[in-house]
């Protein structure tokens, strides 16, 4: 059982003493990336990271408006901003006129930009990876160019999407709560997915895990096998020493990529965020 890799490897720390005067409820860890996080009294997890784009999921209902923002954003020269709603437009089910309409509408401003900015255009179409959608009920996180996606029942806040590693690497981050309220960065569960890109086919599961074996080194999580299959593993974990934490753990393989996704949340509201979480993650959709 593979049981020594970790991308989001919490490392308590003491936090300073300026910081403690300031938030003298948060306690303060970071991760082997070196992301700082805290957790409060209630084990609320916030999130320090600056993120100026909001993600507002994109839905049917509200389809017209989501266009005008996108175009009013390529108009103001915020072309990544702008693709995030046209290209989330084009990823709705085509379930009525005004939708398809309004898909057609948003591929011709994309090829408008195609055709303005050349290879420019090629760099907007990559940073602008994730989409955001929201429709019966659910939400769809796809990132198009690494090929995956998962249907959530809580409204995800994206905090962090980028290429990194000279775009053979992905760093992809999400927050949720069970309640409807984001407290302005604090979450119940956080969720990160790690995506890493070969210059060939990796083959079986164990040689993903000898990948990330690798970059990560050995963590002290104990780990508990729920599936495994030919293209994903998932394992539940929990901490040696004790820490109040324990999370959900999944390494897929498609193609040349490898995804390693772990979440995060406190002991004590573990199995309502598991009831949650557990079966998107499992049945996370790889795009072939």
């Amino acid at each position: 059982m593979f049981n020594k890799i970790s991308t989001i490897t919490l490392l308590f720390i003491f936090i300073s003493s300026i910081l403690l005067a300031q938030m003298p409820d948060w306690k303060f860890f970071k991760d082997r990336d070196g992301n700082g996080y805290y957790y409060d009294r209630a084990f609320k997890i916030r999130i320090t990271d600056d993120n100026p784009f909001s993600y507002t999921p994109v839905t049917m209902q509200g389809v017209d408006y989501y266009f005008n923002k996108g175009v009013e954003l390529i108009k103001e020269g915020k072309y990544i901003e702008g693709l995030f709603y046209l290209k989330s437009i084009k990823s709705l089910p085509m379930d009525t006129l005004r939708v398809e309409n309004r898909a057609k509408d948003s591929s011709k401003w994309i090829n408008h930009l195609q055709k303005k900015h050349g290879t420019r255009y090629e760099r907007f179409d990559k940073e602008s990876a994730v989409l955001l959608t929201y429709h019966n009920y659910e939400y769809t996180v796809i990132n198009e160019k690494l090929r995956y996606k998962i249907k959530l029942k809580k409204q995800p806040v994206i905090i962090k999407a980028s290429w990194k590693f000279n775009d053979t690497g992905y760093g992809f981050k999400f927050g949720f709560n069970l309640g409807d309220n984001h407290e302005g960065g604090a979450y119940d569960c956080v969720t990160g997915i790690e995506t890493r890109i070969s210059r060939s086919k990796i083959d079986s599961l164990s040689e993903a895990e000898k990948i990330w074996k690798f970059e990560i080194g050995m963590d002290n999580f104990v780990r508990t096998e729920l599936l495994r299959t030919k293209d994903r593993v998932i394992y539940t974990y929990t901490y040696s020493d004790n820490v109040p934490f324990s999370g959900i753990e999944g390494i897929f393989i498609n193609g040349k990529m490898t995804h390693l996704l772990r979440l995060i949340c406190s002991n004590s509201i573990k199995d309502n965020v598991f009831k949650e979480i557990q079966k998107p993650v499992e049945e996370l959709i790889l795009v072939r």
